[in-house]
């Protein structure tokens, strides 16, 4: 993870990159070399055999040292086990994730010192508390790690069996996604002479999403085109003209859906049970690249997903192309489409490189066909409404969710605040 200080480095670099080579730095002091090694223990017999008995001593001590030190650098990460466990891989701004790591020496060779290297989040959207510190590559360096810069913890003396043991809580700062990759470990001889790195999968695999931030929202405009009764905790209402059936009472039931007229009759309490009328599904279509506040309509949408979600009504999203992704579409009829895999469509969503209509239109028509409403979300209604998708969409009822007044529901009449 140190810089380059050679061209002949930059090529090592470059083909440990290619043949996938798990140690991503040696660098190291001209001293430990083996060129170096071997013509002092030469220099050194054939000074000896000159009768330079002080030179052939220095020689020789040179040699060792080196031969000592490149030896117990090569040794260093040899049977060093790292492993990281965290308590949650979903958070919201402001929140904490703990993530415990351990560092095992199974080997009596100590080490003096000992660094842990750990990669930036993207769009810098987790921050460690305390412990690590940041270092920003250079250029050389990013052409060897392929990273911009990492998070970095120091030890010293990390004796022979034994371990280290620490927790760090990492804070979401913004909205994105985190994935670590591999670990880097980076470690040496107690004379400073030769260092060593390797990566660790500590952490592959793990995916760590900050959600847009919430904010209150007031949902009823959108469930006032949706059915007629706003009641209902759920979200969803009975119909008490339709009578679906009765049942047995049982003692959870409430009294005042007993069917006395049988309980007369048969001396049995039943209740009655009626038709359920459920929500139907809202597609929101966010076309971020109109936004002047991008964030503010993201943690919108996100907080409207989540209230919607848990008064039962099935959402989907509608995301456009971006400089990294292709456009993307979750179905409000597909089951296995979640609040939790909307928000982190929305977490990983790059809306500074994203596409002006760039969505599927073929995909969104079809999806519009089973969608209950659909919203385009933007900056304003006449600049959604003269674009090509809101005429292909015309035909299903598209309505507009818009930041400025002028048509459509207003981000201020969603808002709680301006609600209440």
């Amino acid at each position: 993870l140190r810089p380059c200080r050679c061209r002949r480095r930059r090529r090592t670099c470059s083909m440990r990159k290619k043949s996938g080579d798990r140690r991503v730095g040696f660098d190291s002091a001209l001293l430990v070399s083996g060129y170096v090694i071997g013509g002092a223990f030469v220099l050194s017999l054939l000074a000896w055999w000159g009768g330079l008995d002080a030179v052939a001593a220095l020689l020789l001590t040179v040699a060792a040292v080196g031969l000592v030190s490149r030896l117990w650098g090569e040794s260093a990460l040899r049977r060093l086990d790292v492993t990281a466990e965290c308590s949650g891989a979903a958070l919201s701004v402001g929140q904490t994730v703990v993530l415990r790591y351990t560092i095992e020496n199974k080997k009596a060779l100590p080490l003096v010192w000992l660094e842990l290297c750990q990669s930036l989040p993207a769009r810098g959207c987790m921050k460690p508390e305390s412990g690590f510190i940041r270092r920003d590559y250079s250029a050389d360096e990013q052409a060897c790690t392929g990273r911009s810069g990492a998070y970095i913890r120091r030890f010293a003396f990390l004796m022979g069996w034994r371990s280290l043991r620490w927790e760090c809580r990492w804070r979401g700062e913004r909205r994105g996604v985190y994935r670590p990759g591999a670990l880097t470990v980076r470690s040496g001889d107690g004379f400073g002479l030769t260092e060593r790195s390797r990566e660790t999968d500590a952490l592959a695999g793990q995916v760590f999403a900050v959600w847009p931030e919430r904010v209150e929202v007031d949902v009823s405009p959108l469930l006032r085109d949706i059915w007629s009764g706003t009641t209902g905790r759920a979200g969803w209402v009975e119909d008490p003209g339709v009578l679906r059936g009765e049942r047995l009472y049982q003692p959870s039931d409430p009294w005042k859906r007993i069917d006395w007229r049988a309980a007369a009759r048969t001396d049995e309490l039943f209740v009655r049970q009626y038709e359920t009328i459920r929500p139907q599904s809202i597609l929101f279509i966010l076309d971020s690249a109109t936004l002047d506040d991008a964030e503010a309509g993201i943690s919108l949408i996100g907080s409207l997903i989540l209230e919607l979600t848990e008064r039962g009504v099935a959402c989907g999203l509608a995301l456009p192309r971006t400089g990294a992704a292709a456009a993307r579409l979750l179905r409000p009829d597909d089951p296995a489409v979640t609040a939790e895999e909307l928000m982190f469509a929305l977490s990983d969503f790059d809306a500074e490189t994203a596409e002006a209509g760039g969505f599927d239109r073929r995909a969104l028509v079809s999806a519009a066909a089973a969608a209950g409403r659909l919203y385009m979300v933007g900056q304003e209604k006449s600049a959604l409404s003269a674009g090509p998708l809101a005429g292909a969409l015309a035909q299903s009822g598209l309505r507009y969710l818009c930041c400025e007044r002028g048509g459509g529901l207003c981000f201020d009449e969603l808002r709680r605040e301006a609600a209440g």
